[in-house]
């Protein structure tokens, strides 16, 4: 079930009719919606937080963008140790490079996790 969506300037014009009217029934039917609707819109109003679903699904959003930003930056530096970490590593250790047989390309031999040398 999909619920209809009412723009602020939508819900101010059927309140500023509902306190001219003094009859939420009428103002009710004239823009098709629901009394109870409209009520909630009245108690909305006097509390502050008509308008601010809009405000605060915004920045929930800017909140999720600076987390996520923040969590990519930390990877990257992450990334960026871990690859320096390697290359270190592969200078210091370097693997012995075999020549046998036809080809004349080198290879590494890669030790299995487990295994002693």
């Amino acid at each position: 079930m999909s619920y209809k969506r009412y723009t602020k300037e939508f819900k101010q014009k059927v309140l500023r009719d509902a306190e001219q009217e003094q009859n939420v029934s009428v103002v009710a039917r004239r823009y098709a919606v629901s009394r109870q609707l409209i009520y909630e819109w009245q108690q909305h109003q006097r509390d502050g937080t008509l308008h601010d679903t809009e405000l605060q699904r915004e920045a929930q959003l800017q909140r999720e963008v600076e987390e996520l930003q923040l969590k990519v930056g930390k990877l990257t530096m992450e990334n960026d140790f871990l690859k320096k970490v390697l290359e270190c590593l592969e200078t210091r250790f370097p693997q012995p490079v075999t020549t046998t047989g036809p080809s004349s390309s080198t290879s590494r031999k890669v030790s299995k996790k487990g295994n002693s040398r």
